[in-house]
């Protein structure tokens, strides 16, 4: 019903819920999942980025943004066939396949899970198998917060439902503005990522808890090795998540490679968005024997 969709529209899963989805450009088909997990679809700038090259589809995922089923509960499982909903909601027997943080995990298994029906994935800013990156990260934040460490603690110590918008919003942009290379341009960059938020969204708590605690169930790297297209690795060398937690993934997936890019934190793609466009061009599209 919804193939060669573009625009947006809401794309109604088998179980009720619906997933807001927009999709944007010409040629072969790429889907872009954000990050959280929880969050809403943040990734239209670098959709724009693609458009000359790549039909893009993004979406809020289950419970997120514009979504619906925010009440769980919340799998991995169950994300992976959301996405696959979509692509044939869509009308694609194909897609490639660009995650960005949590998205980059779930890029991967997906890829996994359904290897005929992905040519490619762009895996961004991941931050690999387990939680091997989470000391460093804790103990970078607090660095780049510097001054203001105090009042994001106070904040985030409010329960989430207990806070107001004002104090929602002044917390996420202190702790944003730590994953961007530290400079003045930070808190823009924040903020315009801030500015992606759809009315009225909120992070889902619940679905960042259930889905990251469910990474347990299979483990990532088990999953990796049964990954049969390229995998393409972008990190920013200032992203807080050490880019190095990563080296056991890169190590277990068939075929892959990392590029990491200076002066670029956790979204290269708002510092260095003219290499970063380069290397996912690069990465997902197909070549003349593959079309």
């Amino acid at each position: 019903m919804l193939a060669g969709m573009k625009g947006a529209a809401m794309i109604r899963l088998r179980d009720g819920a619906g997933l807001w989805a927009a999709s944007s450009g010409t040629g072969p088909p790429v889907v872009l999942l954000h990050g959280g997990p929880g969050l809403w679809d943040y990734l239209a700038p670098l959709a724009a980025l693609l458009h000359g090259e790549f039909t893009v589809v993004r979406f809020d995922q289950r419970g997120c943004g514009r979504s619906t089923g925010s009440s769980g509960p919340f799998t991995i499982g169950q994300a992976v066939d959301d996405m696959d909903q979509v692509r044939s909601a869509l009308g694609f027997g194909r897609w490639a396949v660009a995650g960005h943080s949590w998205g980059a995990e779930l890029a991967v298994r997906y890829a996994a899970r359904h290897p005929d029906r992905v040519t490619a994935v762009a895996y961004i800013a991941g931050v690999g198998a387990g939680n091997g990156f989470r000391d460093a990260y804790k103990a970078e934040l607090g660095l780049r917060l510097g001054p203001d460490r105090e009042r994001w603690a106070a904040l985030s110590a409010i329960p989430a439902a207990d806070r107001t918008p004002t104090e929602e919003r002044e917390r996420c942009l202190l702790q944003w503005r730590t994953d961007f290379s530290p400079s003045s341009d930070a808190g823009g960059h924040a903020l315009a990522l801030w500015e992606t938020r759809p009315p009225g969204a909120v992070i889902n708590i619940a679905a960042n808890r259930e889905l990251w605690n469910d990474r347990e169930t299979e483990d990532l790297l088990r999953a990796a090795a049964r990954v049969t297209c390229p995998v393409t690795m972008i990190f920013g060398s200032d992203d807080p998540r050490p880019w190095m937690a990563a080296d056991s993934l890169l190590a277990a997936l068939p075929d892959a490679s990392r590029t990491v890019l200076t002066a670029a934190g956790h979204a290269p793609w708002a510092e260095r968005p003219t290499d970063t466009r380069s290397l996912i061009i690069g990465a997902l599209k197909p070549t003349p024997s593959a079309g």
